[in-house]
C-alpha cells in the first residue's frame, strides 16, 4: 500500500467532496454522450484523463477513484473500468444509456458487460477480471456467476461504491472482528522517538510485520502500545483498523476470506492493522498475519519461528520503553519536585496523573507532597485489591521489640526502599536491565516474634501499600496456572511498586524436589519462575518462614537481606507486656516483670493481653491479676502447653 494521506476533515473535507462529485459526474456525462452518439473507444492519448478543470477548482485534486486505483495499483483500463461500474448504479441517464446499448429489456436486473465496456473505454485488456487480478481479488467487482465465460457482466461492491463517493462506510462483513479508530484516537503519543521510529518501520518498501514484544505486560503496557501503534500510523498517513483477535477463529478458509476483506479495508480506510497476539489468540493472529499484505503492528509477539514459517515479510521487534507519565511544563516547583519523586515509585498513565495532579492543585507547598504521594499511591494500586489482601497498619519501626541488630537490617530496607528511584534510575544501575534489582527479604523465626509486625513497620515507614499473599488463591493443582496467578500478581504489584508478604513462605518457596515424574518436574518450574519474578520485581517481597533451611537455597542467594528474628529474652518480652496496654485501658498493678519471665513469643502476648481486656470488660473490671490469669490459661490450653509461672514452674 503506498502512504495514503489521511481523509481531510471540516470545511476541507465538504470542498473535497464537492469536487469528487462534481468528478464523477463529469465522467459519467462524457460516457453517456460517447453511448448515445454510437462512438467507440479513443486512445488513451486522446481522450481526456480528466474532467475540465473549470468544473473541479483551480487547486490540485485527486478524486477518490484516483486514490482507489492507486492504492490497488490498477490499470488505467481497470480503473475506468470500476468508475463505469459506480456510474451504472448511482446515474439514471448513463444507466439508462448503457441498458440501451446493452439491449437489456426493462424490468430486469441491470449488469454491466465487459464486451459494452471494452467497446466504450481505451486501452482495454481481456485479464482485467482475472480472478487474481485486483479488481476480482479484491472484490472490488463481482462477477454474475451465471453469465459466459467469454462475455462476464459484473456489478461493483457496495462497499467500494461509497468509497468512489466519499460517503463514509465500513465492511459489514468485517463488523465484530475489526474497528476503524477515529482520527482523534491517533494522536500523538507520550514517546515521540518511538513513534517515528514505527512509522518509518510502516513505510518501508519491503513491508515488514512490526512486533511490539512487551506490549502485553500489563493492561497499562497495553493502553500505551495501543496508543503508540495508532499515533505511529498516523505519523505515516494512515488510519488504525484494530481487530479483535477473539473473533479469528475458523478453518483456514475463513481466515484467508478476513485476511483478504481486512487488506481490502485497509486500503479503502488508507490504514493499517493493528492486533494483540495474547493468550490463545496467539496461533490465530499467526494464522493472520501469513496472509496480510497491509500494514501490521502485532502487540505481544508470536514465536518468531512460528511467524517465519507462514510468512514472506520480514519480522521486525521493536520493545517498547516502559510507559510513563510525562510532568506538565507549567507545574509549581513544589509540585513538580514532589510528582517526580513519587512517580519514580508509583507508575500511572498520562490520563490517570492529570487527575490526580488536578486534585492536589489546590495544596499548599508544604502539603502538597504528601497529599500527592497518597493519590498517587492509591491510583497506582490497579486491580491489586482483588488479587491479594491490603493491610492497613500504622505500626512503626520504634513500635517493635527486637536486638539492635535486627532494628539496624529494618532500617537498612527501608532506606533502600526510599533511595531505589535515584539508585535504579538516577545513577543508572537499572540501564542494564532489572535482572538483580528486586529487593527481596527473608524473615525467619519462630511463631509470634514479630516477622509479620515488623513487615508492616517497613510498608508504613515508606509509605508503601502492604499486601499478603494468599497461597489458597495462588498455587493450583492445574499445571500452569500457579505460573498464570502469580503473573498476575506481580505485574498488578509492579506498577504500585507495593510491598508483598509472602507469610509461610516455604509452603511455597520450598525446595526443587529431584524429578520422579511429571508433577516432579512442574514444581520445580513453578519454583523456578518465582526465582525470577522474585528477582526482577522492582518493588520489596518479604518472605516469612518459620524454618529457613526449608527454602531451596537457589532462593537465599537471591535474598538481598536475610533477618532473623530470635525469641525474645525476659527483658524483650518485659517490654512487649508494657505496650499492650493503651493508656486509656483501665488495669489494676500489673507485674511486668514476673510476667516477662514466662517464656512467651510476642504473638502470645499480643494475644493474651487483647483475651484479659475483653474478659475484664465482660465483668466491668479494671484489667487485673484475674483477668490476665484467665487469658494465660486459655492460651496455654489452645497451644497444648503446660501453663507456667512467673517463677517457671508447672501448674
Amino acid at each position: 500500500m503506498n502512504r495514503t494521506e489521511l481523509p481531510p476533515t471540516n470545511e476541507a473535507a465538504v470542498a473535497w467532496s464537492l469536487r469528487n462529485q462534481r468528478w464523477l459526474a463529469a465522467r459519467f456525462a462524457g460516457w453517456r454522450e460517447r453511448l448515445e452518439s454510437g462512438e467507440s473507444a479513443t486512445p488513451r492519448s486522446d481522450a481526456p484523463e480528466r474532467p475540465a478543470a473549470a468544473a473541479l477548482g483551480d487547486e490540485p485534486f485527486e478524486s477518490a477513484a484516483e486514490q482507489v486505483a492507486r492504492a490497488f495499483g490498477l490499470s488505467s483500463f481497470e480503473a475506468d473500468l470500476l468508475v463505469l461500474a459506480a456510474g451504472v448504479e448511482i446515474d439514471t441517464p448513463l444507466r439508462d444509456a448503457v441498458a440501451r446499448a446493452q439491449g437489456t429489456p426493462a424490468g430486469q436486473p441491470l449488469r454491466l458487460g465487459i464486451e459494452l465496456a471494452s467497446e466504450l473505454l481505451p486501452d482495454a485488456h481481456w485479464d482485467a477480471l482475472a480472478p487474481l487480478a485486483s479488481l476480482r481479488h479484491a472484490s472490488l467487482l463481482h462477477v454474475d456467476a451465471n453469465e459466459a465465460f467469454g462475455a462476464p457482466r459484473v456489478r461493483i461492491d457496495e462497499r467500494v461504491l461509497h468509497r468512489l463517493t466519499g460517503t463514509p462506510a465500513f465492511d459489514e462483513r468485517l463488523t465484530g472482528i475489526a474497528s476503524l479508530l477515529p482520527p482523534a484516537a491517533t494522536g500523538s503519543a507520550p514517546d515521540d522517538a518511538t513513534v517515528h521510529r514505527l512509522a518509518a518501520a510502516l513505510e518501508r518498501a519491503d513491508r515488514p510485520i512490526v512486533l511490539l514484544p512487551n506490549a502485553l505486560h500489563d493492561a497499562a503496557h497495553r493502553r500505551a502500545a495501543r496508543a503508540l501503534a495508532c499515533a505511529a500510523l498516523a505519523a505515516a498517513g494512515l488510519r488504525a483498523l484494530w481487530v479483535d483477535a477473539a473473533t479469528l477463529g475458523g478453518d483456514a478458509r475463513e481466515h484467508a476470506e478476513i485476511a483478504r476483506r481486512l487488506d481490502r479495508e485497509a486500503s479503502l480506510s488508507a490504514a493499517g492493522v493493528v492486533v494483540a497476539a495474547d493468550g490463545e489468540a496467539v496461533a490465530a493472529v499467526a494464522r493472520l498475519a501469513a496472509s496480510l499484505r497491509c500494514p501490521l503492528i502485532v502487540l505481544g509477539a508470536p514465536e518468531a519461528a512460528q511467524l517465519a514459517e507462514v510468512t514472506q515479510r520480514p519480522l521486525l521487534r521493536l520493545p517498547l520503553p516502559a510507559p510513563r507519565a510525562a510532568l506538565p511544563a507549567d507545574m509549581p516547583p513544589a509540585l513538580r519536585e514532589a510528582a517526580a519523586a513519587a512517580l519514580q515509585q508509583f507508575e500511572v498513565e498520562p490520563a490517570l496523573l492529570e487527575q490526580v495532579l488536578a486534585s492536589v492543585a489546590g495544596e499548599d507547598d508544604a502539603q502538597v507532597g504528601t497529599a500527592l504521594w497518597s493519590a498517587l499511591r492509591e491510583t497506582a494500586r490497579g486491580g491489586l485489591d482483588t488479587l491479594a489482601q491490603r493491610i492497613e497498619s500504622r505500626a512503626t519501626l520504634a513500635d517493635l521489640v527486637v536486638p539492635p541488630y535486627v532494628a539496624a537490617q529494618l532500617r537498612e530496607i527501608v532506606g533502600q526502599l526510599r533511595q531505589r528511584g535515584r539508585v535504579h534510575d538516577d545513577w543508572g544501575f537499572a540501564a542494564a536491565g532489572r535482572r538483580g534489582l528486586g529487593m527481596a527479604a527473608l524473615f525467619a523465626g519462630e511463631s509470634g516474634t514479630g516477622k509479620t509486625l515488623a513487615a508492616e513497620a517497613i510498608a508504613n515507614e515508606a509509605r508503601l501499600d502492604l499486601y499478603r499473599i494468599d497461597l489458597a488463591n495462588v498455587v493450583s493443582k492445574y499445571i500452569g496456572e500457579t505460573e498464570k496467578n502469580l503473573g498476575r500478581l506481580f505485574d498488578a504489584a509492579e506498577r504500585s511498586g507495593a510491598v508483598l508478604l509472602f507469610d509461610e513462605a516455604d509452603a511455597l518457596f520450598g525446595k526443587r524436589s529431584e524429578v520422579k515424574d511429571s508433577h516432579d518436574r512442574y514444581a520445580n518450574i513453578e519454583v523456578a519462575y518465582l526465582l525470577q519474578r522474585v528477582e526482577s520485581y522492582r518493588g520489596l517481597a518479604i518472605l516469612t518462614s518459620n524454618l529457613k533451611s526449608a527454602l531451596d537455597r537457589a532462593f537465599l542467594r537471591r535474598i538481598r537481606f536475610v533477618v532473623q528474628f530470635p525469641f525474645p529474652d525476659a527483658a524483650a518480652r518485659t517490654e512487649l507486656w508494657r505496650r499492650q496496654f493503651p493508656p486509656q485501658a483501665p488495669r489494676d498493678a500489673i507485674d511486668f516483670g514476673a510476667l516477662g519471665r514466662l517464656p512467651m513469643a510476642g504473638g502470645s502476648i499480643r494475644a493474651i493481653a487483647l483475651n484479659a481486656a475483653f474478659h475484664a470488660a465482660g465483668r466491668g473490671v479494671p484489667i487485673g491479676a484475674a483477668a490476665l490469669d484467665a487469658a494465660l490459661r486459655a492460651e496455654a490450653a489452645k497451644l497444648e502447653r503446660p501453663l507456667v509461672d512467673t517463677r517457671g514452674a508447672a501448674r
